[in-house]
């Protein structure tokens, strides 16, 4: 669990920063969507090679894996809608909620079905 910690503060940050970096010059959907879509296959190597330390079929796990993506990427279109109601959640509140809660939701995800042996 450490180590999926550690990774995922990583790959949050960077998310983080790397989005709030493109807001600076792309919408705001648009940079939370870049930003995620770069770091999937940092976190995809990551997770598998040092968290779940994982010898499956690599075509299997990333498949699953690009699954899980993709309902991240609902997470984030949600939020970002939502934030473009109510501006109070614009900018950097916005991009908080989805470091908080991928990182939640894939935990969980990763361990009982991406990643999971047998």
């Amino acid at each position: 669990m450490l180590t999926f910690g550690l990774i995922g503060l990583a790959n949050t940050a960077a998310f983080f920063l790397i989005a709030n970096g493109l807001n600076l010059f792309l919408d705001e959907s648009v940079s939370a969507y870049l930003a995620y879509a770069l770091l999937v296959p940092v976190s995809f190597f990551g997770h598998r090679r040092l968290t779940f330390k994982s010898d499956a079929a690599i075509a299997r796990e990333w498949l699953k894996f690009c699954i899980v993506q993709a309902l991240n990427l609902s997470l984030i279109w949600s939020v970002t809608t939502v934030s473009g109601i109510y501006p109070i959640l614009s900018g950097w509140p916005a991009f908080g909620i989805i470091s908080l809660l991928i990182p939640i939701l894939n935990f969980v995800i990763f361990q009982i079905w991406v990643f999971a042996r047998g």
